[in-house]
């Protein structure tokens, strides 16, 4: 058994649809890892702050096959940039995915704008990019967007 199967087994809930790996420090390998196993199917909530998972691992999780009924992702401290941003604002994998947390990561404009204009973002009740690299340009792209005139906490 795998560093990241062991972990999945002892921080799933009961039912299935909760993993939390806070401060796991899986790194990339071991997010890539995780976005690749069937154990995820059912999950709707994924908690990875502080996994230094960076755009890489973010890119991994937009197109696992595996989180088709994932809610709630929170990638908080995860070095993630606009890549990853982009990855996840634009991914197909992810339809039923409301709430996104990327506090403290290394986003900028591109990533912002990535979700300012993306359709996958009139889905979302929460979108936090607040300690990001997001400059003023960024802001107003975000609040003006009509993608994400639905979401009822938006931080920058």
């Amino acid at each position: 058994m795998s560093k990241v199967e062991k972990l999945l087994k002892e921080n799933m809930s009961e039912d299935g649809v909760l993993v939390n790996l806070r401060d796991k420090f899986l790194g990339l390998r071991g997010v890539m890892e995780l976005a690749e196993s069937p154990a995820l199917a059912n999950v709707k909530e994924l908690v990875l702050p502080g996994n230094q998972c960076a755009d890489e691992g973010a890119e991994a999780l937009a197109n696992s096959p595996h989180l088709s009924n994932l809610e709630m992702l929170n990638l908080n401290h995860n070095d993630i940039g606009d890549e990853g941003a982009i990855a996840i604002a634009n991914s197909e994998k992810l339809p039923k995915l409301k709430s996104l947390s990327m506090f403290g990561n290394v986003v900028g404009d591109e990533g912002a704008k990535a979700f300012a204009e993306s359709s996958n973002s009139k889905k979302f009740i929460k979108l936090d990019l607040y300690k990001n690299q997001i400059s003023a340009i960024g802001i107003k792209t975000i609040t003006e967007s009509e993608m994400l005139k639905n979401c009822e906490e938006l931080e920058i």
